[in-house]
């Protein structure tokens, strides 16, 4: 025995300090001389005050005195030293809690030096207890005990174990987030969701798998794992059940589980067969696992199989068993919830591909209507009637599509005219009346107002009985095609028109060519002037009429006087590529004035000038507007036609029309001025709406 060590009941000391129990006994029957704190009759005084507090209180407490901090304590103390009660008594505490001293030294030692008080709460402090290191967490402080000469003689510790708690909460959590898993597809997919929960608290289960057991087959299929990964020596991803075969077999005797009732846990003592399994936060590897049957409700067999490893610092009483039964429970719920929702989901899938089918006919059905501008109606023949209408018909008409269509009777005046809508309505009380169908191309209007074209074809609706009930009809948007039967017919006069022009172009040619010109330099700059002539029609073409640069529609249209560029005639302006009807009609229009220039006007002799201008300028209200001029000055004074032909139209008429804005055409006689304002959205193609708006020459 060496000299810091404490022989109970060696030689009982004399009576100095007034408190019961085994603890105070034992205090009083120990030879505290050979102790370097000495006999107790010449203890501090504050010691022997905090003592008799120590000892006299139910609440766990401990002192810790002098410089290697010896150990005092209550008999409320022992649940915390366990086996080491009672050669604990008055050893240094370095010796009594060597485990955990490197956490608790420091706090002991900061307090004895600067005489600070700590606090802790539920700080975890695994001290060996009874043979094992226990996990366990505490609430304690430490706080100074001074000495009759004013320093810091010891510590005084009041603590309460708040493991029951801590750990308590950690399970709760962990069965909470099992209840709140989403409903999973399959079963797979439940215990793969509820092995990531089980994965977070490796404290209470440091591994766990879940086998689906299939008794007819005799096998158990590995559904997930935590731990360790699947496939791993532990966990094979399927094994025979009850097969003895050490590496192969039923290494975790899955063939008990089925027989076995909910809350009924098998134990299993891990052995070299289970390779190396993972520790969880625990130093120890677990030496132990339990084996929980999987009921699904409704059965009264196990489907699955739970294994979860013991933590080597828990051991497996009554709550932790608890515990890992109602995991067991919780994933057996989330395997049945799934089943039941894979089989709501295959009734959902037969119905919802009965729907998709039918919504598949709708969805073509609406699609054919739109790309071929077809709405349908079906009315009854009673003329408040609204009948019922496919989506489509209301966008034709510009309705709500929201609402019911307007009654027959109120279409009249709304959707037709008066006279278009009598011949509709004659010919509906015709197929009413007989039975044969119909066919009629009429104009209509939106309900904003815009003028359209319409195909309605109507037949009779019978019963069974062959009476007829009702109409149904058709109603196609035939307005692009009507425009475009207009749009041929007036290129067709435009050809004709062109043509003549052309010829009278090439006589003005040829005419003011030869004025000047040798035969060989007029049959030159002839050939010139006819390619020119040819280049400008190109141009109109080449881009398939996708918008155009001005000042280039612009040479074009005059490529037959391009010797006069820069001289006679002058091009001023941004670039500005118009849109493509613009571009179609401002060429027409450029292609009018240059021929009545050749032939009539400034171009038409040796020192007469042509002056086109364009861009956006600001009106008087300041907002922007696409403005365009044609000046001739220098020729023969002007004499205004007595009639006006195609020229003239197209000049006025066709780009007031087509641009949406105004135009004017004066005869002034020093020299024809045209000019034409418009929106710039009519005009410009929209990345140039935005460009300079001032005017820039051009060389």
């Amino acid at each position: 025995m060496t000299a810091t060590e404490i022989e109970a009941a060696a030689r009982p000391s004399e009576r100095v300090l007034l408190g019961g129990g085994e603890t105070a006994a034992l205090i009083a029957a120990t030879d505290w001389s050979a102790s370097p704190i000495g006999e107790p009759r010449r203890w501090p005084e504050r010691l022997r005050v905090m003592l008799e507090v120590c000892l006299n209180s139910a609440f766990p407490m401990a002192i810790f005195w002098g410089e290697d901090l010896r150990l005092f304590y209550n008999d409320a103390y022992h649940v915390f030293l366990a086996d080491k009660h009672p050669r604990a008594l008055g050893r240094p505490a370095r010796d009594v809690w060597p485990e955990i001293w490197d956490v608790i030294g420091p706090m002991l030692q900061g307090v004895l030096a600067n005489g600070r008080p700590t606090r802790s709460e539920d700080l975890q402090l695994d001290p060996m207890r009874n043979g094992r290191r226990d996990e366990a967490y505490f609430s304690f402080s430490y706080g100074p005990i001074f000495d009759d000469d004013g320093s810091v003689g010891g510590v005084f510790c009041p603590v309460v174990e708040t493991t029951e708690r801590v750990v308590g909460e950690r399970r709760l959590r962990t069965l909470r987030d099992l209840a709140a898993v989403s409903r999973a597809e399959d079963e797979t997919q439940a215990c793969r969701v509820a092995a990531s929960v089980l994965a977070a608290n490796e404290a209470d289960i440091p591994f766990s798998a879940v086998y689906r057991l299939d008794e007819p087959c005799g096998e158990a299929i590995l559904m997930a794992s935590t731990g360790a990964p699947p496939g791993a020596r532990a966990f094979p991803s399927r094994l025979r059940l009850g097969d003895p075969d050490p590496v192969r077999g039923d290494l975790w005797g899955l063939a008990d589980v089925p027989g076995l009732h909910p809350g009924r846990v098998a134990m299993r003592t891990l052995d070299a067969r289970h390779g190396v399994l993972p520790r969880g936060v625990c130093a120890s590897a677990p030496d132990e696992a339990v084996l929980f049957p999987i009921v699904l409700p409704g059965q009264d067999r196990a489907a699955a199989a739970l294994i979860a490893g013991v933590s080597a610092c828990k051991r497996l009483d009554a709550a932790y068993a608890y515990f890992l039964d109602r995991v067991a429970a919780k994933i057996g719920s989330a395997m049945a919830d799934a089943r039941a929702y894979a089989d709501e989901r295959a009734r959902a899938e037969a119905i919802r591909s009965r729907e998709e089918a039918l919504l598949r006919t709708e969805a073509e059905l609406r699609e054919a209507q739109r790309l071929g501008r077809i709405g349908s109606w079906r009315w009854s023949g009673q003329a408040c009637d609204s009948g019922s209408a496919s989506p489509y018909l209301a966008h034709i008409f510009g309705l709500d599509p929201g609402k019911p269509p307007p009654a027959f009777a109120e279409q009249k005046g709304l959707l037709y005219a008066p006279q278009d809508w009598e011949r509709l309505d004659a010919a509906a009380r015709e197929t009413l009346r007989s039975g044969e169908g119909f066919e009629l191309d009429l104009p209509a209007h939106r309900v904003d107002g815009a003028g359209i074209f319409v195909t309605i074809r109507g037949e009779a609706v019978r019963e069974p009985s062959g009476e007829i009930v009702g109409l149904r009809s058709t109603i196609q948007d035939i307005t692009e095609r009507k425009k475009a039967e207009e749009r041929v017919e007036l290129l067709m006069r435009e050809v004709t028109h062109r043509a003549k022009n052309l010829l009278t172009v090439v006589r003005a040619v040829a005419r003011q060519t030869a004025r000047r010109d040798s035969p060989a330099a007029f049959a030159q700059r002839f050939d010139h002037r006819i390619a020119a002539l040819g280049a400008s029609h190109d141009l109109l073409v080449q881009n398939e009429w996708r918008g155009v640069d001005l000042e280039a529609l612009t040479r074009s249209q005059l490529a037959h006087f391009r010797d006069l560029f820069g001289s006679r005639i002058l091009i001023e302006g941004p670039r500005t590529i118009v849109k493509p009807s613009a571009g179609q009609t401002i060429g027409m229009a450029l292609h009018e004035l240059a021929t009545n220039a050749g032939k009539y006007g400034a171009l038409s002799t040796e020192r007469g000038e042509a002056r086109i201008a364009f861009g956006v300028v600001a009106d008087e209200s300041g907002a922007p507007r696409f403005e365009m001029s044609w000046r001739e000055s220098g020729g023969p004074a002007v004499v205004p036609p007595r009639r006006h032909g195609f020229g003239h139209m197209v000049i006025l008429q066709m780009v007031k029309h087509s641009l949406g804005g105004q135009v004017t055409l004066d005869y002034a006689p020093a020299g024809i001025a045209w000019t034409v304002r418009a929106p710039p959205e009519n005009v410009i193609e929209p990345p140039q709406a935005d460009a300079d708006r001032g005017l820039e020459k051009r060389a």
